[in-house]
């Protein structure tokens, strides 16, 4: 309060300066556009809690694969995840969503919206675009109908393997993958 109080002191000596004027435009400018921003951001994020919590495990099966991309995007912002993207494609470089842990480390994300279990040449796959293109990325694997035995074996501690039961879990908010400690 008494920051306020001198800088409006400050403010009638100076009144006569027109620069003391444009700074403080641009400065209310500023102020409106972060306070906007940010309110922005909280709506967004709300909205993408609401969408996760009316989707159950029931309802992934009825996804398109990009449509399944979107929606484990949405999960990882709603659990702290940042600067997620869905990069999926064509020219994707083996992932489907790049983030950042709540702990501020690189994540790539592959997501398999299949009727089957994933086979180990798609961990494969995987393990290598971890090995290549996305060199120092953690990575984990969302699958919506889990692993085959082998694929699991493939996987070993190289990601986090997202199964049919974890997702289900991560959906309800009772348990998110964790990453592995620094």
């Amino acid at each position: 309060m008494v920051v306020l109080l001198l800088g409006l002191g400050w403010l009638r000596d100076n009144a006569d300066r027109p620069l003391v004027w444009l700074f403080v435009g641009v400065v209310a400018v500023l102020a409106s556009a972060a306070a906007g921003r940010w309110v922005w951001s909280r709506l967004r994020l709300a909205r993408e809690r609401w969408i996760v919590s009316r989707t159950g495990i029931a309802g992934i099966d009825t996804m398109s694969g990009i449509e399944f991309e979107r929606y484990v995007a949405r999960l990882l912002r709603t659990h702290g995840y940042t600067r997620v993207a869905v990069v999926g494609g064509a020219s994707d470089g083996g992932v489907d969503l790049r983030a950042q842990t709540p702990d501020g480390r690189a994540l790539a994300v592959q997501c398999k919206r299949w009727r089957r279990p994933v086979p180990p040449n798609e961990v494969r796959a995987f393990l290598g675009a971890l090995a290549g293109s996305h060199r120092g990325y953690l990575g984990m694997f969302v699958a919506s109908n889990g692993f085959t035995a082998e694929a699991v074996r493939e996987a070993g501690d190289g990601m986090i393997l997202v199964d049919r039961h974890a997702l289900g879990l991560w959906m309800a908010g009772e348990r998110a993958p964790v990453p592995p400690p620094l």
